[in-house]
């Protein structure tokens, strides 16, 4: 879990960038990981419960981290 700790942050309650906080991964578990990959469209939960693991975290650290990058341009041009 160490390698995907930008989609596991169990360190930082409250962060927005993580997918699954301390709180929200206990009483969910990975279905909130599942719902990110399904981008909220449940007819699309069988597709990705076929992924390859590493690749769909590697998915979601990666969209996580360029999500942040972007807010980080964003918020130093206002």
């Amino acid at each position: 879990m160490s390698d995907f700790g930008i989609i596991f942050d169990t360190q930082a309650e409250g962060n927005e960038e993580a997918i699954a906080t301390e709180s929200f991964a206990e009483k969910w578990g990975y279905f909130g990981l599942f719902y990110r990959l399904c981008n909220s469209d449940i007819s699309k939960l069988e597709q990705i419960t076929r992924l390859n693991v590493v690749e769909a975290f590697t998915w979601l650290s990666y969209e996580t981290d360029l999500n942040s990058q972007n807010k980080v341009k964003y918020g130093s041009k206002q």
